[in-house]
Formats: structure tokens, C-alpha cells, sequence
């Protein structure tokens, strides 16, 4: 069985740690409304500009769901 590596206690938890994208498609949509996919925009612009990598990541994949993006080429 593996075990997961725990985080020293001052590490920085992530809403990619947190949540599904699936969900927060849901949720961003519940609260949005037709909004939805600019404010998840704003959510990706954000944790770029703050070096969060990981959430920076998980709001582009939602965007994408959102919009009905694809990466596949």
C-alpha cells in the first residue's frame, strides 16, 4: 500500500488538491449563470499571476469544459 507524502505544515493547500473540475463546472455555473466561464477566466488569471501553477492548470481544464474547449488536435 502506498502512502502519500505528507506537506510540512506551512505548505500552501490548492484548490486543485480540493476540488473536480467537474464540480466546479457545476458550481461556477450555479453561481455565474451565464458568467460562468469569465469568471473562471478571472480565476486562472489570478493564480497565474500568483504562481500557483497547480490551480492556474485546474481553471484552465474547467474553462475548457466550460466553453467546450478542446485540446485534442
Amino acid at each position: 500500500m502506498s502512502r502519500t507524502e505528507a506537506k510540512p505544515i506551512d505548505a500552501a493547500l490548492t484548490i486543485a488538491e480540493l476540488a473536480s473540475p467537474e464540480r466546479a463546472v457545476i458550481a461556477a455555473i450555479e453561481l455565474y449563470g451565464q458568467d460562468a466561464a469569465t469568471a473562471v477566466a478571472w480565476c486562472a488569471l489570478d493564480a497565474n499571476l500568483a504562481g500557483r501553477n497547480a490551480d492556474y492548470r485546474f481553471w484552465c481544464q474547467v474553462f475548457r469544459e466550460l466553453t467546450g474547449a478542446s485540446t485534442k488536435q
